[in-house]
């Protein structure tokens, strides 16, 4: 029988913590309140029993609302490619990883970082769509070469042309996200199509401590009329800065601004999928910047895995990450030591990939790595069979004492399936190393033009006749929103 994933979970925290979590959240919804700046959301907390301080803008929501709309999200649902022949499940409890979406692109050969073109997306696309251990697809970098208020509008339309699996990034504005609504009815064959395909993912991040944006909430209405994912509903809470220094308590808090976006996005569509996500992170003090890689992040996560399970939510964590600049030891032991003890207690979703440092820029480069020990773990998760065969007993006695299992036809045959073999990592002698002199950075380099060559310029995914129509979708976009700004 398949190991797969752990049969027990690693749990950091008693049941009576995780209940006292918990409690704290609802009592800071009830009593504190969380601001929703936006007069219909107001109006439609009121009508669900909330207490409403329209001056303040403040929402004191009870509990056994909280509790109620909580327990009627969806808990799986699939999000799907362009052109719908890859699907995503979102719930099933196995590892799911995506790209980042970044302004800078970092050269690690010249050792500079510059900001992005749409040429540098499209390759982006094309080494995701190569790379089978990234889940979900982004544009990676931002198009500098594409005015701001386009900015999200033609990434989405770079993903529908290129993407093979499901994929997203940034919505910058409401005015924006029209388009990119319009775009995605096209690609999918229609507005029931696009409902089914949940073309469209949305990161709606609250402003810590306790409210949610005037521009996000009207996103969050606009995609859940379409029933489009909501994928993080979890601001970047900083322990000593936007929320308290104690692991517990930024916990709380997060927990609170979790709780109050899902049971609006809830009430607002029921069948809207939106998921438990822990973003947990570090002021470093001494400098002002937000850490990646502290160890404080992994504990604010394995407590906030237990959280969510006990709300029966799935929880993506932002952790696999490091606060490194370079792809050297610190980053592979941030990285992988958070990775494997979120996995450990549950978790099914991990940060973004290709970040360097603590989104300082994004790296082809780093990418490739990251797929590397990506490819590592979901080994790991997938276990191993018992069983007569894989035993191994008869074969165990043919060989007996001092042979070996070399020449064996039960070798041939499992081998493929039960040895892990890297790519980039170094399994060398002493002596092919030192003839080769490839650092894990240029073998990652060589996997980038080597995909890159094989791969790029990329034919879109979708019909011509749908190109031309986003075209024309993109050019009413500029056309319409240049004359606002």
């Amino acid at each position: 029988m398949p190991l797969g994933f752990f049969t027990k979970r690693l749990e950091l925290l008693s049941d009576n913590e995780v209940y006292m979590i918990r409690e704290n959240a609802l009592d800071i919804l009830e009593k504190v309140g969380f601001v929703f700046d936006h007069q219909g959301v107001l109006k439609l907390f009121e009508k669900y029993g909330s207490v409403v301080d329209y001056k303040r803008r403040l929402v004191k929501i009870p509990r056994e609302l909280v509790l109620e709309r909580v327990s009627k999200a969806p808990k799986l649902s699939s999000v799907s490619s362009p052109d719908k022949k890859c699907r995503t499940k979102i719930g099933d409890g196995k590892l799911k990883t995506s790209m980042c979406c970044e302004i800078y692109l970092v050269d690690y050969l010249k050792m500079k970082r510059r900001l992005a073109t749409t040429e540098d997306c499209i390759k982006s696309i094309v080494l995701g769509n190569s790379l089978k251990n990234i889940s979900f697809v982004t544009p990676f970098v931002m198009p500098s070469d594409v005015p701001l208020e386009l900015r999200d509008i033609h990434s989405f339309k770079l993903l529908f042309m290129y993407s093979k699996k499901p994929c997203g990034s940034w919505i910058y504005s409401p005015d924006s996200l029209k388009y990119i609504i319009e775009m995605g009815k096209i690609v999918a064959g229609g507005e029931e199509e696009l409902r089914k395909m949940k073309l469209i993912r949305y990161d709606a991040e609250p402003t810590s401590p306790l409210q949610l944006s005037r521009h996000a909430i009207e996103i969050l209405i606009e995609l859940s009329k379409y029933e489009q994912p909501i994928s993080a509903v979890g601001s970047m809470t900083l322990m000593g800065g936007t929320g308290p220094v104690t692991i517990a308590g930024s916990l709380s808090l997060q927990t609170t601004e979790v709780l109050a976006g899902i049971t609006l996005v809830n009430l607002l569509n029921p069948k809207t999928p939106i998921y438990f996500f822990t973003s947990i992170h570090v002021l470093d003090q001494r400098t002002g910047l937000c850490c990646f890689g502290a160890p404080e992040n992994i504990l604010a996560c394995l407590a906030g895995i237990q959280v969510a399970k006990s709300f029966n939510l799935p929880c993506f964590c932002n952790v696999g990450l490091t606060d490194s600049n370079y792809p050297d030891f610190q980053a592979g032991f941030e990285k992988g030591l958070s990775t494997a003890l979120v996995i450990a207690a549950g978790a099914e979703g991990i940060g973004a990939q290709g970040i360097v440092g603590a989104d300082q820029g994004a790296s082809w480069e780093q990418l490739v790595v990251d797929n590397e020990w990506l490819d590592y773990f979901n080994r790991i998760l997938r276990g191993f069979e018992v069983n007569s065969e894989t035993l191994a007993l008869n074969i165990i006695e043919k060989v007996g004492p001092r042979g070996n299992f070399l020449k064996e036809i039960h070798t041939v045959k499992h081998l493929r399936k039960e040895l892990w073999f890297p790519k980039i990592f170094n399994r060398e002698s002493w002596a092919t190393w030192i003839k080769n002199n490839k650092s894990l950075l240029s073998k990652a380099h060589s996997t980038v033009e080597t995909i890159l060559k094989e791969n790029y310029p990329p034919e879109p995914i979708i019909d011509k006749n749908i190109v031309k129509d986003l075209n024309k979708i993109e050019e009413k976009a500029k056309h319409e929103l240049h004359k606002r700004h």
